[in-house]
């Protein structure tokens, strides 16, 4: 490119000396003023032609760069949503597969269940602040909270986290009920908004999750009531004992 306005200004500068007299009824004077004229404007139309073909070479290349760019943040963003679908396939395959199907479970196994299901709603609602609610539905008695971090405080109004309810959305909570109870029991998720985008599937999935703690909280209570059914029988017969 550069080498060709070199050339013509060559021949601009050798123009006098070339053109000894004058064509076409033009003097010598005019006909290299009008040869000069003609070859500025060969350079002119050149380097027009040359700027609209870099022109259009830049806006492909930036067109190209946005679009490169545009499918790397798709990759990017394909990648974690793959990345967060089997960790979340992962962790419910663990509460799958590692609920007991005995009320015989040790302390540290019912931790162990409890912090999957914790870790698995921490990961569905988007939110790190959350409780879990047991509720008796016949009197509204509230049997047990589980809180995702000890200092969380949740002042959620219970009749806002209702078994009748799908689920409660306002600005700063979300309540999500079990879908069923159990011997009048039933489960509620209540989390507090962190500005996190949740879709429908993973509000429903919180449901599954609501369910799968209060299966898990009635075979515990199970497991405790048989326990003090047993030692009372024990208390008794002893008494019995004692008074024979």
């Amino acid at each position: 490119m550069y080498w060709i306005y070199f050339i013509i200004f060559g021949l601009i500068v050798f123009v006098p000396s070339s053109i000894s007299k004058g064509f076409f009824g033009f003097t010598v004077i005019q006909s290299q003023e009008y040869a000069i004229l003609f070859l500025g404007i060969l350079a002119f139309g050149l380097f027009t032609l040359l700027e609209r073909r870099l022109r259009k070479d830049e806006k492909e290349k930036i067109k190209m760069i946005g679009q490169m760019n545009r499918t790397n943040k798709e990759l990017t963003n394909s990648y974690s949503y793959i990345g967060e679908i089997n960790r979340k396939l992962d962790i419910l395959m663990n509460i799958a597969t590692g609920f007991p199907e005995s009320s015989h479970i040790t302390p540290r196994k019912q931790r162990e269940l409890y912090d999957s299901i914790m870790e698995a709603i921490q990961l569905f609602g988007k939110s790190g602040e959350f409780q879990i609610r047991f509720v008796n539905m016949l009197n509204g008695e509230i049997l047990k909270e589980i809180k995702s971090k000890s200092n969380v405080v949740i002042n959620f109004p219970q009749k806002n986290c209702d078994a009748s309810l799908h689920i409660f959305e306002d600005q700063q909570m979300i309540a999500v009920p079990s879908p069923k109870t159990m011997d009048n029991v039933y489960s509620c998720i209540i989390l507090r908004k962190n500005g996190s985008q949740r879709n429908n599937d993973d509000l429903e999935t919180m449901r599954v999750l609501a369910m799968q703690a209060l299966s898990l909280f009635m075979l515990i209570n199970k497991k405790k009531k048989k326990s003090v059914r047993k030692q009372s029988k024990l208390e008794t017969q002893n008494s019995q004992e004692v008074v024979a």
